[in-house]
């Protein structure tokens, strides 16, 4: 009688909480084991339901609630393995959807098949697979991805990275640069040669401009448009990244500064401020674009970027070129930015390689000081 009693209070409890939440209601049984052991599949069947409960896509019942449902009816979650049965506990549990599987062993390798189905109509909803080459550990990873992939979305990154092997390298996204006194472009196509530079010290993880363009997109911004820290963290997060970089660029005069920061996205505590002031040539002001990013990782440069350095500070450029030019460089970057992108302008050099082109002038012609654009032929 008492057992009753405390189903019929846990299911009341469900039933007013749930009534204020729009989410759809979900129930997990254990899922089938074929080939590894029950209590593999229960450990293996808890991580999906950890993690499907951090995507907040949906309204997920306690493994208790489950278990005091199907002990009523005098059943176990390792025997209820069919549709019929996973329909029948969720009517009990009053759910939309059931969620189950299997988790089976073939040779060497582990494949895993997870369903998401309608308790009222017994359709699927969604259904997804993987399969694991190697061992059994790494099912906890699959199974967390899984969990994302069922309820339709994408896993964090970090989880496709531990797919990856690539756990022990840390996480960053950068963001956008804020331009103050040059344009948007510009400041894309800085932050560009930042990430390449970054991203060829092969110490950190970075995601991908297309991704992080996405995420903004589904947020309503762009890039330019979140420059608070507090709007990088929330990007952050739903990337999955571990870290995040933002940055201003400006210019006073013939002067250029820079600004960057790299914050924990799970404190918000800063891990590296760093900042520069540069007069001199546009080429210059790429070079500590690009030496930034490894400082900004407690690195030390490669020397052919503290000797490019040098050279600027010495009132050197990079190659042959009248004073006061064309900065070819940069403008060529940004005409093929406009083109397809500046991540395609940028993305395949080499960061700290050569840079060709005349030494634009900082402070020449243009309202920006990045010089005057160059005439590109015209087709014939």
């Amino acid at each position: 009688m008492n057992y009753i009693k405390y189903v019929t209070i846990v299911l009341l409890f469900i039933v007013t909480v749930f009534a204020q939440d729009t989410r759809p209601t979900v129930a997990i049984l254990d899922f089938e084991g074929q080939g590894i052991s029950v209590q593999e599949v229960q450990t293996l069947t808890e991580r999906m339901r950890s993690e499907i409960g951090s995507t907040n896509a949906i309204r997920l019942i306690e493994r208790k609630a489950i278990e005091s449902i199907m002990a009523e009816q005098g059943l176990a979650q390792s025997g209820c393995v069919s549709d019929e049965c996973a329909a029948e506990v969720g009517q009990l549990l009053g759910v939309q959807f059931m969620i189950n599987g299997t988790i089976g062993k073939l040779g060497d390798k582990y494949t895993i098949d997870v369903k998401m189905f309608s308790v009222e109509t017994g359709e699927a909803e969604r259904t997804v697979s993987s399969t694991h080459d190697g061992d059994i550990a790494g099912l906890l990873t699959e199974m967390q991805i899984l969990a994302w992939e069922i309820v339709g979305l994408q896993a964090p990154q970090r989880l496709r990275l531990q797919r990856g092997g690539e756990t022990d390298k840390p996480t960053v996204a950068v963001l956008d640069f804020e331009g103050r006194g040059i344009s948007i472009m510009e400041a894309q196509t800085l932050t560009d040669r930042f990430t390449t530079s970054m991203s060829s010290t092969d110490r950190v993880q970075l995601v991908e401009r297309g991704v992080m363009s996405e995420v903004l997109e589904e947020q309503g911004m762009t890039g330019a448009e979140c420059s608070s820290q507090e709007c990088a963290a929330e990007v952050g997060a739903m990337l999955g990244v571990q870290f995040m970089v933002n940055g201003a660029i400006g210019k006073l005069g013939d002067t250029y500064t820079i600004d960057v920061k790299m914050f924990s996205v799970a404190t918000g505590a800063a891990e590296s401020m760093k900042s520069v002031t540069y007069a001199g040539k546009v080429d210059g002001l790429i070079v500590e674009i690009e030496l930034l990013a490894w400082t900004t990782l407690g690195l030390d440069p490669p020397k052919n970027l503290i000797k490019k350095q040098r050279r600027f500070a010495e009132g050197g450029q990079m190659s042959d070129g009248p004073a006061g030019g064309t900065n070819w460089m940069l403008w060529g970057g940004i005409g093929l930015a406009v083109l397809g992108g500046a991540a395609v302008a940028l993305g395949g050099g080499d960061a700290g390689g050569d840079i060709s082109g005349g030494g634009g002038d900082g402070g020449g012609g243009g309202s920006t000081g990045i010089g005057t654009p160059p005439t590109f032929p015209t087709p014939q």
